[in-house]
Parts: structure tokens; C-alpha cells; sequence
């Protein structure tokens, strides 16, 4: 048995005990603890393998982001599938096989909803990690996660490492982003592209600008990301007056990522825009505030707006190939990794900000 396991009583005892497992569970801002849950009897099973921690979990663990509680955090979810019953009811592009290595979608479609009766998106997903509280291992910061029926699953690579996979769910995230503003291409080729932010989304946003074609310049005000970010071979701004300078000398960006998380920097972006821009707003799925700007400019410049709070389906196997294969050594971004036995004290992942990417390793 798993030393993350130990035996214990259930809510269905004494007919059978339950073994538990070790968790960490969130009941309110400021306030994840270490604790235990017990491991269904029945259902698809996964064992997890790492889990991202998100920008998000950030948010909600501050307060910023209101979650129902108490709630197992923990949405970027790679692992392998442990039990997996006739049933399942799970959706998957290849046959699915117990000890498959794979990813979630955290979000799983509610069948009821108008989007999923009469449209082609889910308007009330639950999703692991973020929304579904009661006592079941619903989360990624768990050694185990029970998988409900209509989850989506895609298969990854043996041989990739952990540290390149961890970046596929953020990766899925923004080329939906970049697809909603520009379809199927992502970018327009030789595009000049600026990046405000290079934490996970920001760095995700270079990478598959580069990708597509588009000349990303990122704009990071922390010398350690900034430093991060040249190391991996993008050009980097240090100051929003920087961004202007060069803005003004090519008669504003095509395409400006906003991933800085904070209103300013979505009032900065529109005016670092040349005529006909596009800004893809990715940095404010909190509520951080409001800001001034002026319509009449997003008329007179024909600028565009595109957010994105919905991930596709359709672009997790695309962002997994790129997570892998990009020549941009996105592995050296992961600056802190937790060993799911050795962390007492989960608030860790929450209070210590990490240059790059934090991930919980459960192997």
C-alpha cells in the first residue's frame, strides 16, 4: 500500500473500512490545512504525479477569488489512471487503459446547461480544484483524485519530463486565448507581439507566439523573471516606459498579452497598440480593481479586445505537443518544487512566491 494511504474508518464502516489519504484542504482564505479524506470504494481512480500550482490558487487563497469551501485546490493535474471500471464514462481521443499517464481538463461539462443543450461550450462547468467542495478527492493536491463521469482525459508521453508537462494546462489556456482573437494560426506570422508579465501565462504566451510565428518582446518589472525570460531567449523590457519608447518607434504592437495581473497593466496595453491592434486580456480573472480608459480610442484605432475565461477542449493535445517539443527550455522556469510528504505546512505553496513555476511532486 501506498505510504500516502493508511487505513481507516469511512462513512461506510464497519462494514468495510476506508483507507484514507493525506490532503490539503482549503476552508477559507489564508487557511489550507493537512488532513485526511478517505478513498472511494468505487469509480475511476487516478493517481496523481505533480500538480501546478496556479496563479489562481493564489488568488483564491487570498481571498481574491470566492470558492466554496472546504475544497481540495489543484487544477493542473498530471497522473496515471489507477482503477478504471467498465463504466467510467470518461472521454479520451484512444482507448483508455488502467496505468495510461495522463492530464485532466479540470473542467467537466455539466450536460444541462444551455451551452451544453444548444451551444458548444459548458456555462457551468465544475471543475477540479476549483469548485467542487464536499469531502471527495476532487483536487490535485492529493495523492489520489476520483474522476467523475464526462471528465476529459488525453494521453502524454512516457519519456516527457514532469517539468515540461506541468506547463500543458496554462499552455491549453492561452492558445484558446490566442485562437479566439486569430483562429487556427494563433498569431499572425511576423507579428510584433509584446507580453506584459512572465509568470506562467506570461512565459506560456512567448512560447506560443514564438511558436505561430509572432515576435514576442516581453515587458517584466521583477528582475528575477525578467532575467528568466531572457535566459530563454526572449527580448525583455523593464519598464512600461521602456514598452512606450519602443511602441512609439514602430507605431505601436500588433498584438499585445496582457498576463500581468493587475487593471493598470490592461489600461497600459491598449495604449502600447498600433492602429488595428489586438489586446488578448489574460491577466485579471480576479477581481484586483477597476481602471480609466478612453472608448473613443478603441473606436478611432480600431483596436480589439479579446478575454478569455473558457479553455477548449480541442487545445490540450496541441498544447501538450508544444509543452514538449518547444526548443525553449521551459523546464529551467520551474524555480520551486514541493514533495507532496515532505511539506507540514501547505500554506508554503502560498505564502512563498515563487520566480517561476511551483509544482507538488507526489513520486
Amino acid at each position: 500500500m501506498s505510504s500516502f494511504i493508511s487505513a481507516g474508518a469511512g462513512a461506510d464502516a464497519p462494514q468495510r473500512p476506508r483507507a484514507t489519504v493525506r490532503v490539503f484542504e482549503l476552508h477559507g482564505p489564508g487557511s489550507v490545512l493537512a488532513t485526511r479524506r478517505a478513498l472511494p470504494h468505487a469509480g475511476t481512480l487516478l493517481r496523481v504525479e505533480t500538480t501546478g500550482v496556479c496563479g489562481t490558487d493564489h488568488h483564491i487563497w487570498a481571498g481574491a477569488i470566492e470558492v466554496p469551501v472546504p475544497l481540495l485546490l489543484g487544477h493542473e493535474v498530471i497522473g496515471r489512471v489507477e482503477r478504471l471500471p467498465a463504466d467510467h464514462g470518461l472521454v479520451a481521443a484512444a482507448q483508455l487503459a488502467a496505468g495510461d499517464r495522463v492530464l485532466i481538463a479540470p473542467g467537466v461539462p455539466c450536460g444541462a446547461c444551455a451551452g451544453c443543450t444548444g451551444g458548444d461550450r459548458c456555462l457551468d462547468r465544475p471543475c477540479y480544484g476549483l469548485t467542487m467542495t464536499g469531502d471527495g478527492l476532487t483536487g490535485g493536491f492529493s495523492p489520489y483524485m476520483e474522476l467523475l463521469p464526462g471528465t476529459r482525459l488525453f494521453h502524454i508521453p512516457e519519456r516527457a519530463p514532469a517539468e515540461r508537462l506541468v506547463f500543458a494546462e496554462p499552455m491549453a489556456c492561452v492558445l484558446s486565448a490566442l485562437r479566439k482573437a486569430f483562429g487556427e494560426r494563433f498569431a499572425p506570422k511576423g507579428a510584433g507581439g509584446l507580453v506584459l508579465g512572465f509568470g506562467v501565462i506570461g512565459l506560456c504566451s512567448a512560447v506560443a507566439l514564438a511558436a505561430a510565428g509572432a515576435i514576442p518582446t516581453v515587458v517584466e518589472f521583477d528582475a528575477r523573471r525578467r532575467a528568466l525570460a531572457a535566459a530563454l531567449g526572449f527580448a525583455t523590457l523593464a519598464t512600461s516606459e521602456e514598452a512606450a519608447a519602443v511602441a512609439s518607434s514602430r507605431d505601436g504592437f500588433d498584438l499585445v498579452v496582457d498576463a500581468a495581473g493587475t487593471p493598470a497593466a490592461f489600461a497600459g496595453a491598449l495604449r502600447l497598440l498600433g492602429w488595428g491592434g489586438t489586446l488578448v486580456e489574460l491577466g485579471n480573472f480576479a477581481d484586483l480593481g477597476e481602471v480609466a480608459i478612453k472608448p473613443s480610442d478603441i473606436c478611432l484605432r480600431d483596436l480589439r479586445i479579446v478575454g478569455s475565461g473558457e479553455t477548449f477542449y480541442d487545445d490540450f493535445p496541441a498544447a501538450i505537443r508544444l509543452v514538449v517539443e518547444t526548443p525553449v527550455e521551459i523546464e529551467h522556469a520551474i524555480t520551486d518544487v514541493h514533495r507532496f510528504d515532505a511539506l507540514e505546512d501547505p500554506s508554503e505553496l502560498f505564502t512563498a512566491r515563487a520566480a517561476g513555476k511551483a509544482m507538488v511532486s507526489f513520486t
